[in-house]
Order: structure tokens, then sequence, then C-alpha cells
């Protein structure tokens, strides 16, 4: 059996496809960050609480209820573009994952809690400036 070699073309090749793949990642990086105006959806059990707006230089708290008949209460942080939430009583929350997550800034991030049904999720457009721009039949 012959042994194949790498040749320099082969190098060339291998260097051109890692580079066009780099690019496009640092590309898709600076485009997820430089978006122009962000926004935290609050959902609890698949229904929106709130929508914040994630401006940078401004800080804020924001305290919401979930539970059956909103018996408890869970507070968020926006801070400076970015948002996280605080921690939950354990009994409500045992391994506290939304809280260890931090702070998020990206549209690729998201807070996740589980045992109560709590998400945060990023997006540069609310459900206001969503328009229809066709009905079909």
């Amino acid at each position: 059996m012959r042994k194949l070699k790498i040749q320099i073309a082969d190098y060339l090749v291998v260097g051109v496809i890692l580079f066009l793949g780099l690019s496009g990642l640092w590309f898709n990086l600076q485009n997820a960050s430089a978006a122009e105006q962000k926004y935290a959806v609050i959902t609890v059990e698949n229904e929106q609480v709130a929508e914040l707006s994630l401006r940078p230089g401004e800080s804020m708290s924001y305290t919401f209820q979930f539970g059956e008949k909103d018996q408890h209460t869970a507070e968020v942080e926006v801070e400076d573009g970015r948002i996280r939430m605080l921690p939950l009583p354990g009994g409500l929350c045992p391994k506290a994952i939304c809280s260890h997550t931090g702070w998020i800034e990206n549209s690729y991030e998201s807070i996740v809690c589980l045992p109560n049904q709590i998400m945060i999720n990023l997006d540069s457009a609310t459900a206001e400036d969503e328009e229809i721009d066709g009905v079909t039949n």
C-alpha cells in the first residue's frame, strides 16, 4: 500500500478554510454585540411578564410574581446593557442554576429556571416593533 504525502497545496487549502471559518465567527460575534437596542423578555409559564430595555449606562431592579396565584416573587437586575437574576429561596429553586448563570448581554444567551418555568431571553426588537408584512388566504 502506498502512503499519501501531504502537499503544500493541501496546507494552503486547510489554511484558507480555517481563515474563512474564524473570520466568519469573528464577524458574527461582532454583530451580536453591536445590536442597536436590546430588550430582555421575561416569560413565566410561557406567558410574557415583562419586556425590559437594556440601555447602556442605565441600571434598575425589576420584581415580578410567579407560581400559583402569584405567591412567589423573583427579582432581576439590569445594569449597563446586561441582566441577571437574583437568587431565589432554596425551596423554590434547589440548584439555583438561574442565578448562577450570572450576567447575560448577548442575544444567544438566556437565563432559565426550570422548576419555576421562568425564562429571560434577549432580543433586539420588541413585539410592538414587529409588523405583519402580508396575509395569505
